[in-house]
């Protein structure tokens, strides 16, 4: 399955020392997130998805299409402003066995975040995946081998994506 993920500079070494990538707790941007991520985490173990306790590496289905697509999700989740800030990171293009990757709808995920952080609606996940998904079909996976990645480039700016 074709996925793309954005990843700091620094995973490039370690995917070249350790010949893998796995989440760190430490590196959980927003920590009251960590209720929803663990959420993610034993659903992955539900579905034979051993992540070792670790959160998740989060991709994006699809081919990193190197364009403003992918620039633009990027720019969203990252909020970088100066080019120091977008030189920080790298998108990987990923072909990951299909058994390896849990997939859901980002819109959903983002509707359970809140509920759970906010203490409104119900803090159920909904798992399913609709047709089509306006939010996008968000890629959760226990590590990434070093021999998925396709190719890795810098993250350039929406409007500026080739």
């Amino acid at each position: 399955m074709r996925l793309w993920t954005v990843q700091h500079r620094a995973v490039l070494a370690s995917l070249e020392d350790t010949g893998e990538l796995v989440g760190s707790w430490d590196r959980i941007m927003v920590r009251n997130y960590r209720a929803c991520y663990e959420e993610i985490v034993a659903e992955m173990a539900r579905r034979g998805l051993d992540t070792g306790g670790r959160p998740p590496v989060w991709a994006w289905a699809g081919p990193d299409t190197r364009d403003d697509a992918v620039a633009l999700t990027a720019d969203l989740l990252l909020c970088p402003r100066t080019p120091e800030e977008y030189a920080r990171y790298v998108v990987l293009d990923l072909d990951v066995p299909d058994e390896a990757v849990l997939l859901s709808s980002y819109g959903r995920w983002n509707d359970f975040m809140e509920a759970v952080v906010m203490g409104e609606g119900s803090p159920r996940m909904d798992w399913s995946i609709g047709r089509e998904e306006p939010g996008g079909v968000q890629a959760c996976l226990a590590r990434v081998a070093a021999g998925w990645v396709l190719g890795a480039r810098p993250l350039e700016p929406y409007g500026l994506a080739r």
